[in-house]
């Protein structure tokens, strides 16, 4: 090395401190800090990938469950001790081998009897989360044999005094169930969404409330989640954590192309689906629900008019409308990029079509005053079977005693809420009838109290329990 160059670099050390050694050490703390920030970055897309996979397993063990209690409804003899794997046939739900697999995930299906007329069903989804990891998520529920038990005395209902008063003069709207709970929405005001613990019915109180924003519609809860339909332009859908019923949290939204409306949603698998008012955009949007708290779009249809409720079988869709021509809308969903229309039912009149519920090959529509049966053994062809007129306009629907009842929340002013006897599909008549003081909107009924529970326009009760 020059003599020159030498000096030169021995005073740069001096001068500014620096020695090989600490040079080396400077590069060693950079690499390990970025190393750090590496680890730290991929532990945090890991983890979400994890997160999102456990949401989706869950919402596959759920269907399991609703599966399985769809084929129940249909034949209680079907549900043999074993384990088995799902699949559609024709339109319904059936056991297939011992497990089914939907993309990384396997679900398992095991039903054991508690006696000759309560089975015991599990639904298990494992996946391979990483290279040492299995995930796995099981739900479980007790079916039983309807036929086999008495019912209570419905032909003379009762309202029970545990009744609950949510703060505010605003109207109870729609109500759902889950385990112990109860979950209300409200036409406005502070709160507009309320849990309410039901696991004693003659004694039932708040539990937790949360205020959205914009006016809720429908409600469909499904394992740790709320799913409501809203009239706000930028969330249409909302999405809600119930998982602790005393703080339940909004979690997740979605927000529809234009500013129309949404009414009902509905979950089944994976997928949700949103219907709203008749506008330039689409009225039926189908979404992505694999991770709830973000819900993707799949695909969305022209219904042509406004569209209230939908229930969804399989891969059929059911549509509430105010189709004049088609108050009934039947939408094959097998394709969620690209759904169809593929049949509709017109009733008599111009009555807007405003709640629809499925049981087996059958839909209960409720049409202005009245509360239709339809055939859909034939999906694409719907046939009127029978109609029960209920003195005012049905606004909800609730299908319960092993598909012979029909829980209606009605306008009528002297009997609000009705229990309907279907056995006959051509001949509906009334079992008995309550007058709830005001106006319900909202039904649902708990097949392991025998208990209804409505959602009310008394402001003393909007929240409403009903008893045989």
């Amino acid at each position: 090395m020059p003599k020159e160059q030498f000096h030169t670099n021995n005073w740069l050390f001096h001068r500014y401190g620096f020695s090989s050694v600490e040079i080396l050490l400077s590069v060693a703390l950079f690499s390990i800090i970025v190393f750090s920030f590496m680890v730290a970055y991929l532990y945090g897309e890991e983890s979400s990938v994890l997160a999102g996979n456990r949401a989706r397993a869950v919402l596959l063990a759920q269907e399991g469950l609703e599966a399985v209690r769809n084929m129940r409804d249909g034949n209680f003899d079907t549900l043999v001790d074993g384990s088995y794997g799902l699949a559609v046939a024709t339109g319904t739900w059936i056991f297939s081998g011992s497990s089914d697999v939907t993309g990384i995930f396997t679900r398992t299906i095991s039903i054991a009897s508690l006696d000759a007329n309560r089975k015991h069903v599990t639904s298990t989804v494992t996946w391979q989360q990483n290279a040492q990891r299995t995930g796995s998520v099981s739900l479980a529920t007790r079916l039983m044999y309807w036929m086999k038990f008495a019912i209570g005395n419905w032909a003379n209902p009762n309202t029970l005094a545990s009744s609950v008063n949510i703060s505010g003069n605003n109207d109870g709207l729609r109500v759902a169930l889950q385990g112990n709970y109860a979950y209300l929405v409200r036409n406005g005001g502070t709160p507009n969404f309320a849990i309410i613990n039901i696991s004693n019915p003659s004694s039932t109180s708040l539990s937790g409330s949360l205020s959205l924003s914009g006016t809720p519609d429908r409600i469909f809860v499904s394992g740790n989640y709320a799913y409501i339909a809203s009239s706000d332009n930028a969330s249409e859908l909302q999405v809600v954590n119930v998982s602790n019923p005393a703080s339940p949290s909004l979690v997740g939204s979605y927000n529809a192309s234009g500013n129309a409306n949404a009414h009902g949603f509905f979950i089944s698998g994976t997928r949700g689906y949103l219907v709203r008012d008749s506008s330039a955009n689409d009225e039926l949007i189908i979404l992505d629900m694999s991770d709830p708290t973000t819900p993707a779009l799949l695909g969305s249809l022209n219904l042509g008019n406004t569209g209230y409720q939908v229930a969804v079988v399989s891969s059929t869709a059911y549509i509430a409308s105010s189709d004049n021509a088609s108050e009934l809308q039947v939408v094959n969903v097998s394709n969620p990029a690209s759904p169809a229309l593929v049949g509709s039912l017109n009733l008599a009149g111009n009555t807007d079509a405003i709640t629809v519920a499925t049981f087996s090959t059958r839909v209960i529509l409720g049409q202005g005053s009245n509360m239709n049966i339809v055939n859909v053994t034939t999906s694409t062809s719907p046939a009127l079977l029978g109609t029960y007129a209920a003195g005012g306009t049905v606004n909800d629907v609730f299908v319960g005693n092993d598909n012979t009842y029909v829980f209606l929340a009605t306008a009528n002013g002297a009997n609000e809420f009705q229990v309907v006897n279907i056995t006959t599909s051509t001949s509906p008549v009334l079992v008995g009838g309550f007058n709830a003081g005001g106006t319900l909107s909202g039904i649902a009924w708990d097949g392991s109290t025998d208990y209804a529970y409505g959602a009310s326009a008394d402001n003393s009760n909007e929240f409403s329990v009903f008893s045989p």
